[in-house]
């Protein structure tokens, strides 16, 4: 992969048409890949290959599992519940989801472990998920008060399980990587989130990975979990990974914003919350359809501005932000306050780069306030954030002359995206 800087050019663009098949879902390969890694043989079909994906690999492979490429498809053999090396040090990349996946894990080992990054995942709270280890007497320090990177472990073979409180009000990934361990503690575990948990689908699909696993979790909704400790993971099917909604958010919106003729496919109705892309950008005026796996949509549309809670669907801003400058009258984004601690700050950085092109956008701490504008051309920056970068580039194919620096970071998430959307008809240039 070409991880070196690049400029994205792109042009307005006439046309979109083609059908094309949506890239994997990260959310259930990292998943996947985490509950095998642990204590499985599995075989992951259709899985994405991209930054974050290759990190979690590679942290899975120091961890003592066994992971090969075969077609189409990754051969997993995990270590038996116990990381099987005595100390090591680990790099998340820039992964926050694996790195608050991995820590509990790293927790089932014995000995010093040193958990690090790269970018801006070092300037990232790790608070909720060390605070929660610590109460289940896990010894675990952070560079500060904030359990920032490098993260030590002194790992002692063991989580005992019991009762444990945590904060889901910055990211569900705590709940998830504590169910991840869950059935390999000492004891039951009883997971109690403390106040309003956010992107709670998330908690949902690592729900679905560990039931294909054979692992089974008593809710109450989203604020109690209950797991029986002494469940062994089991894949007894291939773990086939279908598309992610979060990405094709990007072909879907282009599609709505140029004149289209689009299908993508493998976009299966599993429990990703990302699916609501589909629901606001037809409350907004478009007429996408979703049959069977196949959604289609024949744009372009006109759209008017409506409110949009996004606190499950955090991923989704940066594009509805893009989408909102194209709709007739005004669009408010509401309950996205921990959208400030991703790779960057989602709520001013899609704002101030969109109003360099002339966007109306005011940013609150928890909302975004978006009016119709005419984006002119101009240069802007995807802030070292995949999702900011794919979205700023598809402003450019409905106002043309937009520039997009370090566009590298989309290969995070989305590889394929340039290429993806040049075989539509959009104009990208490197």
């Amino acid at each position: 992969m070409n991880k070196r800087s690049f400029n994205l050019r792109v042009r307005k663009s006439p046309l979109l048409k083609g059908r094309l098949k949506a890239p994997p879902s990260k959310s259930y390969t990292i998943r996947a890949l985490i509950c095998a890694g642990l204590d499985a043989k599995a075989r992951i079909i259709n899985p994405l290959l991209a930054e974050d994906t290759r990190a979690a690999i590679r942290a899975l492979k120091h961890l003592g599992a066994r992971i090969k490429p075969a077609k189409n498809s990754l051969l997993v053999r995990g270590f038996s519940g116990f990381p099987s090396l005595k100390g090591v040090r680990l790099n998340a990349g820039e992964s926050g989801t694996l790195l608050r996946m991995v820590l509990p894990v790293i927790a089932l080992g014995k000995g010093k472990f040193v958990l690090n990054g790269k970018g801006t995942l070092l300037k990232r709270t790790n608070k909720p998920i060390a605070q929660a280890l610590l109460s289940l007497g896990v010894e675990i320090k952070g560079s500060d008060s904030d359990f920032r990177l490098p993260i030590i472990i002194d790992a002692k073979g063991k989580i005992p399980g019991g009762r444990v409180k945590v904060s889901g009000s910055l990211s569900s990934q705590t709940i998830s990587s504590l169910l991840n361990i869950a059935p390999l503690a000492q004891g039951d575990t009883k997971i109690i989130a403390e106040g309003e948990v956010v992107s709670r689908p998330y908690i949902d699909i690592t729900i679905d990975v560990l039931r294909q696993a054979g692992i089974k979790i008593v809710r109450q909704g989203y604020g109690k979990f209950f797991v029986k400790s002494g469940q062994r993971i089991n894949f007894k099917k291939d773990v086939v990974i279908h598309g992610d909604y979060s990405s094709a958010a990007f072909l879907i919106a282009a599609s709505c914003l140029v004149k289209s003729d689009v299908t993508i496919t493998d976009l299966v109705k599993d429990s990703q919350g990302d699916r609501r892309i589909i629901h606001i950008l037809n409350a907004m005026g478009a007429k996408i359809k979703h049959i069977h796996n196949e959604v289609s949509i024949k744009g372009p549309f006109e759209l008017k501005g409506i409110e949009v809670d996004c606190r499950d669907t955090p991923d989704l801003v940066p594009i509805l932000t893009v989408v909102a400058c194209f709709a007739f009258g005004e669009t408010r984004i509401f309950n996205i306050g921990h959208l400030a601690h991703k790779e960057s700050n989602r709520i001013l950085a899609p704002a101030g780069e969109l109003k360099k092109l002339g966007a109306k956008i005011s940013a609150g701490s928890d909302s975004l306030v978006i009016k119709q504008s005419a984006l002119k051309a101009g240069v802007v920056s995807g802030c070292n954030d995949h999702r900011i970068a794919m979205a700023l580039s598809v402003a450019g194919l409905a106002a043309g002359g937009l520039t997009v620096t370090g566009a590298e970071c989309i290969n995070k998430s989305y590889p394929h995206f340039i290429a993806d959307m040049r075989s539509l008809g959009a104009k990208f240039i490197r």
